[in-house]
């Protein structure tokens, strides 16, 4: 048994599995959506740092009445760590400890994103490239170049082809590198002459 504690709201879980296991912690918590972390007998919380990842870092800010653990799953399958995020503050953290290579958004308003954007926005053009933002919306349609680029980010997906989101993905990060890959090039050859 694994005793688990939520870092956002304090509730306690007892989750069956092997306590050498790990992978848990990338599920979110069922009440408020924050990360867990282990509780010793004692009492004591320990746990790596939340921050210094092996795997490359997704987050899911979701709000939508549909079911987010198997979507969560799926992402841990892809092979992310993946940690849910609801307020852009966070955002700041683990941009500055460990910024994630993905960022989906599952949620209706567009305005919604606009906090997070805005401090995507703020960094190096370099730095940002580096995040591939999705939005996941009944009002788009999948694949929407002229959307994704008004919003400033790399794909959007409409909410009916949510269970196909991980062949999404794959395509829409194809597209980003090939179209990334070469001005990357030239980026740091000219860097390196200066």
């Amino acid at each position: 048994m694994i005793e688990a504690r939520c870092v956002g709201c304090g509730k306690r879980f007892r989750l069956k599995g092997d306590p050498q296991a790990v992978d848990f912690l990338s599920l979110p918590c069922p009440e408020c959506g924050g990360m867990l972390e282990m509780v010793s007998k004692e009492g004591e919380t320990y746990s790596e740092m939340e921050f210094l990842l092996e795997k490359p870092l997704a987050l899911v800010f979701w709000d939508h009445p549909a079911d987010k653990a198997s979507f969560m799953k799926a992402l841990v399958k892809l092979g992310y760590e993946v940690r849910p995020i609801r307020k852009p503050a966070l955002l700041s953290q683990w941009l500055r400890f460990n910024p994630p290579a993905l960022l989906v958004f599952v949620c209706e308003e567009g305005k919604e994103l606009d906090p997070y954007l805005r401090i995507l926005n703020s960094l190096p053009m370099t730095e940002r490239r580096k995040i591939f933002v999705v939005w996941v919306t009944s009002r788009a349609k999948t694949l929407d170049p002229r959307l994704a680029y008004l919003k400033g980010i790399e794909l959007v997906i409409n909410w009916e082809d949510l269970s196909r989101f991980p062949d999404l993905l794959k395509r829409g990060q194809k597209i980003w590198q090939d179209f990334y890959t070469p001005f990357l090039e030239v980026e740091e050859a000219l860097s390196k002459e200066i």
